[in-house]
Order: structure tokens, then sequence, then C-alpha cells
């Protein structure tokens, strides 16, 4: 046990077992609704031809878009350490000198992650047309659907909801409200407005809806 933490905590191991243990902690305040999954975005709105700018740029050429960049940067470094591990636990105790174990970690480092990107690309194909139903479901569908709140609170800056929609889709969706709504998780809130740009619903009461509907 005493060599797998050494292994694990050791250059270069140690820096993908540090980004990971910060990712579990982020999946972590996700599930109990705290942080939003979409929180780091680098989608772009692009049409026509030419070069998408930036880093969404780099990440589209690598085939890297098309899903929450979290989802991506978990499955990367996850492959990343794995590759790291098999490596640094098999094949580095081999080398003879400390030098030439040095340039073989910094090897390990870069050339893993190089071998992790198109694996991730490769991986993350099938939920870029999941994504995609869902993003074209949630501006036909879901306007006016009931919303649970999952987030503790909901204000103009963060709010995280579960949509069920009349043909039984369920998505996980950005939701924003003034703050003296005070909705908090288990509410029953109705998207009115959906805001393409960022990527979420303004949401108003179930009563409010009803009200206005009637």
């Amino acid at each position: 046990m005493s060599e797998l933490w050494i292994v694990l905590s050791a250059f270069p191991t140690g820096i993908y077992s540090i980004f990971l243990a910060i990712l579990m902690v982020f999946w972590l305040f996700t599930i109990l609704g705290a942080v939003d999954p979409d929180i780091i975005s680098f989608d772009v709105e692009f049409e026509g031809e030419g070069d998408i700018p930036g880093f969404a740029g780099l990440l589209h050429t690598l085939g890297l878009s098309g899903v929450p960049f979290t989802i991506v940067l978990t499955i990367l470094v996850f492959l990343g350490w794995v590759m790291s591990y098999v490596v640094s636990n098999y094949v580095t105790p081999l080398i003879p000198t400390d030098i030439l174990k040095i340039l073989m970690s910094v090897a390990t480092l870069i050339g893993s992650f190089c071998i992790a990107v198109p694996i991730t690309a490769r991986i993350i194909e099938p939920l870029k047309k999941l994504s995609a139903q869902n993003n074209a479901k949630t501006k036909i569908d879901f306007l006016g659907q009931p919303c649970k709140v999952t987030s503790q609170s909901v204000d103009e800056e963060f709010g995280q909801g579960r949509i069920h929609s009349s043909n039984g889709d369920e998505i996980i969706v950005r939701i924003r409200a003034p703050k003296s709504e005070m909705f908090k998780k288990g509410d029953t809130v109705r998207p009115i407005s959906f805001d393409e740009p960022n990527n979420l619903y303004q949401v108003v009461s179930n009563d409010e809806f009803e009200i206005n509907l009637n």
C-alpha cells in the first residue's frame, strides 16, 4: 500500500492525482446541487466558414467540444492518471540512472496527456449526439414544463433543475430567477424563456405560471 501511495503521489502521476482529487470534489458538490456542471464553458456560437477562435477552437480541432468541458476534463485527467501510473510503476523502475528516470517521468507526463486526448475524443463521441438531442429538445419541449429545483437555491447567478417533458425525457438544466423568489431545493418551478447564448432558463413559481396561464 505504501509503494502504491508513493507512485500515486510522486511525479508525474502525482500531478494527475491532484487534479483528479479536485475533480472528484467538484462532482460531489455537483451531485449535491451546490455547483453547476457547466460552470466552465468554452462553447461558442459559430456560423459560416473559417476557424473557431481561441481555446474553444482548439477543443473543437481536437474533437473535445460538444459536451460540458468538466466532463472532457474528467475523462482526460483520469486516462492520463491511469497511463502515468502504469508507466511509473512498471517501466520507470527499469531505467538505470536517476537522470534518465527524470527524463522518462517528463516524457510520461507529456506522452500520457497526448495519448489521452484522442482517446477522450473517441469516448465522448456518443455523448455529443446525446447532448445535441437534449439541446434541441430544451428549446422546443421544455418551456412551461414542471422543473424540480436540484440546487440549494436559485438566483440571478446560479441555479440548477431537473425537467421531465411530456414525452418522458429528463434533463438537468441551468435555471435563473430573482433572488427575491427564494426558490430552494425541491421546489417546482416553470421555465418561461430560454437564454440561448448562455444556455439557461428563466423560471417562475408554479403558482405564478398557473395564474398567468389562466
